[in-house]
């Protein structure tokens, strides 16, 4: 081959390495994912919570978090809460996704004996971690809920 073919087929084969890396994505809008989430007949009248509300509620400091989409319902006898946080990094998830785990609990066992059509939404909580993300989704369609939640992050 001459030089200037194999400077040719040199550049071609890094302009498709540099193209398969790509940029990053830009990250996910957790309140338009939640926005898209919470709509439908389904999903009761939601209350949207603030930072210093998780740190309330739940003990989850989220001022090192870049964003988060958090909400529970307002009827006191439903159980639907939506939190999507994005962590400082997986470990940060973990930790969020402990939390979660150990609210779902909680729920569940408020609801039990009280409440038993709530108990079974609680039950079938999801708490997800994908990536940086963390994600807690108490509702009757949580099932369907995750998958928008997975196929939203999986960039």
């Amino acid at each position: 081959m001459d030089r200037k073919l194999k400077t040719m087929l040199v550049l071609i084969l890094c302009l498709c390495l540099l193209a398969a890396c790509g940029k990053e994505s830009a990250p996910v809008d957790l309140q338009k994912l939640y926005e898209q989430l919470s709509t439908g007949d389904e999903m009761p009248e939601m209350i949207p919570l603030t930072a210093k509300q998780m740190e309330s509620y739940y003990g989850l400091d989220l001022s090192a978090c870049p964003q988060f989409a958090a909400a529970i319902c307002d009827d006191g006898l439903r159980v639907d809460e939506v939190w999507l946080i994005e962590a400082e990094n997986a470990e940060s998830a973990a930790q969020i996704l402990e939390a979660a785990r150990a609210h779902v609990e909680q729920l569940c066992g408020e609801t039990e004996n009280y409440l038993p059509d709530q108990y079974a939404v609680a039950k079938d909580a999801r708490v997800l971690q994908i990536g940086n993300t963390a994600a807690l989704l108490i509702s009757p369609k949580a099932a369907e809920m995750e998958k928008t939640v997975r196929d939203s992050l999986k960039g």
